[in-house]
This record gives C-alpha cells, sequence and structure tokens, in this order.
C-alpha cells in the first residue's frame, strides 16, 4: 500500500508536518509535506523547495504573509516532501501553507487533518479536480477530517468516517487546520 508506506514514518503530532492527498498518474496517494521556518540572518531570507515547485513555494508565502497575516519575511522557508516525491499539482498548496504556519507557530497540525487545495493571491482556496478520490483515500488511511476546497453539502457523500470540511480562504483553513492547544494548570 504506497499510502502508508509513504506516511509510516510520519511522527504523529509532529510540528511543521502536513498530509495531502495528490494525484500519482491514476494513482491517489497520502503524502507527507514538511515545513521548517527559521529566523534568517541574510538580507533575503532563503525559500528551499525539495519535491514542490520552487515558484509555488514563493506564493504561498507571499500569500501566507499577505493575506493570513504571517510575518515571513525575515524568516527562512523550507519545504520537503518526503519519500523523494515530486507534487507537480498546485492542489498541495493548502498542506503546504499548513506546515510553514505550523513550524512558525510551534504548534502541530492536526494529525488526523489532511487537507488539499490550490491558494490564489487573493488567499481564496481554489477547486482542484477529483476531489471525491482524494477525500476516500484519506478516509481508507484512517485521517478524521480532511480540508477542502468546495460546496460542503456536495461533498457529505464523501466516506462515512472522515468530516470534510470545506474551506473558502487561507486564514479560516489555518484556524481549522492547527492542532488545538490545551492549556494545563498545574
Amino acid at each position: 500500500d504506497p499510502s502508508r508506506s509513504l506516511l509510516a514514518e510520519r511522527a504523529n503530532g509532529a510540528i511543521g508536518s502536513a498530509v495531502v492527498p495528490v494525484l500519482e498518474g491514476t494513482r491517489t496517494l497520502l503524502v507527507e509535506v514538511q515545513a521548517l521556518t527559521s529566523p534568517s540572518v541574510l538580507p533575503t531570507p532563503r525559500r528551499v523547495a525539495t519535491g514542490i515547485d520552487h515558484n509555488r513555494l514563493l506564493l504561498v508565502c507571499a500569500v501566507l504573509s499577505r493575506r493570513a497575516g504571517i510575518p515571513l519575511a525575515n524568516q527562512d522557508v523550507i519545504v520537503n516532501v518526503t519519500g523523494g516525491l515530486k507534487i507537480s499539482e498546485p492542489a498541495a498548496d493548502l498542506s503546504v501553507a499548513l506546515a510553514i504556519v505550523s513550524s512558525y507557530r510551534n504548534e502541530p497540525v492536526d494529525p488526523g487533518l489532511a487537507a488539499v487545495g490550490e491558494l490564489g493571491l487573493t488567499g481564496e482556496v481554489r477547486r482542484i479536480p477529483q476531489l471525491e478520490r482524494r477525500l476516500q483515500e484519506a478516509s481508507r488511511l484512517g485521517f478524521q477530517r480532511c480540508l477542502h476546497p468546495g460546496d460542503p453539502i456536495a461533498r457529505e457523500s464523501s466516506a462515512a468516517p472522515l468530516q470534510a470540511v470545506s474551506v473558502a480562504h487561507i486564514r479560516q483553513a489555518v484556524c481549522l487546520g492547527l492542532k488545538p492547544q490545551v492549556d494545563v494548570i498545574g
């Protein structure tokens, strides 16, 4: 099972990690995207992309800065797709964004969450092809929720254990995607 194999070494609740259902030929795969942000000592912060298009990373960083209020102008941002895969579709934008925000805020993405959607320059989460197949794969591997673009009513037919959550904007996705932090008082 390729999806299980790709996620086998994923640390549950790791900061800077998000899962995206991608199309690889005729197959749907769940892939881990990892991100690391770090204060830059350089006048121009570095943007390093392994497994995704460098220009997509620049777009995601710009949208996060301008539309979601995540100040990345003084941060180096490094993104890696695990398993040596290369993701060529913009449907991974939302997971890349959540991984970056997770690293920047030092808060994990909800470990039971997958996220898929293209980001537009105004911060909107744009529709992607074959959403139902992606939701079914996330459900098959035991994910409880999947953030996606589109009409929430149209997605209720998805596999029963998966809660398909429709998001319209990157700010909404960030609020719903990061794991709620519970303060424990001594």
